[in-house]
């Protein structure tokens, strides 16, 4: 096979949508392998990496767009440069010389004077800049961006609350604003709970619960993974918290965080005992009580959203089950299964669910036989290869290098969910399903393909595997609730009613099997 392609000089498109066309290039009969990107240096490792590196592609500049790709077939070309055209071109198509992006938060600023906050999305390196000069700016910040150093987020947090600003990250990835949902978030009722959370996929399973109680968000503030490590303090769990005390919109807070430092954990608290209102703290995996009858501690997301419903609503509410272990045939599946099958693979797109499953399953199974590439259980010590019962967080950076995260591209976790069926010892395969804003349009029919061959994979060695799934969505995602729901059963997917349930479920299917 040979590589080909082109280098287009100075046009600049972003990652996430150069991505998406490299996967289009790769879809392409004969095409072996593709990368659209620009030249910068990470992208030719990259690309040297994928074997796409060659002297010309070497010679590019970070604003030049590369195409590359390898191929047995010497004409495919035209076929490959249309189809990048046309991507590109799609993006392009509904907008005038006049409607086109600002290239700077000070364009920004003279095209939206009226706007107050500013959602930064550059590679890590150079997104510090840019927030410093929105933040002097006295504008709000969300910033998208991971690989920021410490020390510039502290000094940026610091910036953000002597002007007495929200300062979102890095890597926040979940923020609802006045019901506006910003990055990956979900359509959900409004009401007078408003949350906190330093983790994405748990702020918004948490928003999602509040949703299907009945319950409603008045604000839902990202923090960013780090914000509660030694080094930043808690500055930016401090300073929303205190906003939402004086939001008049605001009744019932709640504030969510894997486990902190001793010492932040302790100021958290002290902060929150100063407070007015009724408030749930949630440190996801803690063993953390009551507080106080004003402030509640609760230690997984589903039981967080059920407290906050239940202050916000002053009633008793109880979360409807999907399936449960009940619904299920065992002793038909046993006759199906070989003595080998003894194991829970759970393959995620959401990191803080997958810590969260697989904390439950540490407790509920021999902690020793738990291994994930997250969180505190056992550390696999190769994340591309399974041990027992592994849990995957598929959108970790030993994934996503260079590639879109899988909430994007759900189809990057199909080869792995084939890998696991083809193991002989896989039992029950867990993955969940995000839908909502800058999630894939079809997330469902994505990962059924791989399920489908899974099946006849085990079929043909003579097994059974059982498929596990949780959607995290509402019925106001344009994805659709109830369609994803739809489509599992149709295949036979045991679906359950929150992130905690479904692996509690995929566990005593498992139990079940060697009961």
């Amino acid at each position: 096979m040979n590589i080909y392609g082109i280098i287009r000089h100075n046009a600049y498109y972003d990652s996430v949508s150069l991505m998406q066309i490299s996967r289009a290039v790769e879809d392409i009969e004969g095409v072996d392998a593709a990368m659209v990107c620009m030249g910068t240096q990470l992208n030719k490792d990259l690309l040297k990496d994928a074997g796409l590196l060659t002297e010309e592609f070497a010679s590019s500049k970070p604003s030049d767009l590369v195409i590359a790709y390898r191929t047995a077939k010497a004409d495919l070309e035209s076929l490959v440069l249309e189809t990048v055209e046309a991507k590109l071109n799609a993006k392009q198509e509904d907008k005038d010389v006049d409607e086109q992006d600002p290239t700077s938060v000070g364009s920004a600023v003279k095209r939206y004077p009226e706007s107050n906050l500013v959602l930064v999305s550059l590679p890590g390196q150079y997104a510090a800049r840019e927030v410093r000069k929105a933040l002097n700016k006295n504008l709000h910040v969300m910033l998208f961006s991971d690989n920021v150093r410490i020390d510039e987020e502290l000094e940026l947090k610091q910036l953000a609350h002597e002007k007495g600003l929200l300062m979102m990250g890095p890597d926040c990835g979940t923020a609802i604003i006045n019901g506006k949902g910003l990055c990956f978030a979900n359509e959900v009722r409004k009401g007078r709970i408003g949350i906190v959370g330093a983790s994405g996929t748990g702020l918004q399973e948490v928003t999602v619960l509040i949703d299907r109680l009945g319950g409603g968000v008045s604000q839902a503030l990202g923090t960013g993974g780090r914000d509660l490590s030694y080094e930043i303090g808690g500055i930016m769990m401090l300073d929303a918290y205190r906003a939402l005390e004086q939001d008049p919109n605001t009744e019932v807070i709640l504030l969510l965080s894997k486990p902190p430092v001793k010492e932040v954990e302790l100021k958290i608290i002290a902060e929150v005992k100063k407070g007015q209102k009724p408030s749930i703290i949630c440190f996801l995996n803690s063993e953390l009580s009551d507080i106080s009858d004003r402030i509640y501690g609760c230690n997984t997301l589903e039981q967080a959203a059920v407290k906050a419903v239940e202050l916000e609503m002053n009633k008793t509410v109880v979360l409807e089950d999907f399936d449960t272990i009940a619904n299920v045939d065992l002793a038909s599946w046993k006759a199906n299964v070989s003595k080998d099958q003894k194991y829970l693979r759970a393959l995620y797109c959401g990191g803080t669910v997958c810590d969260e499953a697989a904390y439950i399953a540490s407790t509920q199974l021999n902690k020793q036989d738990v291994y994930s590439n997250v969180g505190k259980v056992t550390r696999l010590s190769d994340p591309y290869h399974s041990v027992k019962h592994s849990f995957i967080d598929l959108g970790d950076d030993n994934f996503t290098v260079g590639k879109p995260h899988p909430m994007i591209e759900p189809s990057l976790r199909n080869a792995r969910l084939i890998q696991e069926a083809k193991d002989k010892e896989t039992a029950v395969i867990l993955f969940d399903v995000e839908i909502g804003y800058g999630s894939h349009v079809e997330p469902t029919e994505v990962v059924l393909e791989a399920v489908r061959e899974a099946k006849q994979i085990a079929k043909a060695d003579k097994r059974e595997i059982k498929f596990v799934a949780y959607v995290l969505g509402t019925d106001k995602d344009y994805q659709s609730l109830d369609k994803q729901l739809r489509l599992l059963k149709q295949e036979g997917v045991h679906v359950a009613s929150s992130n905690a349930r479904a692996a509690r479920l995929a566990i005593d299917l498992v139990g079940g099997l060697n009961a």
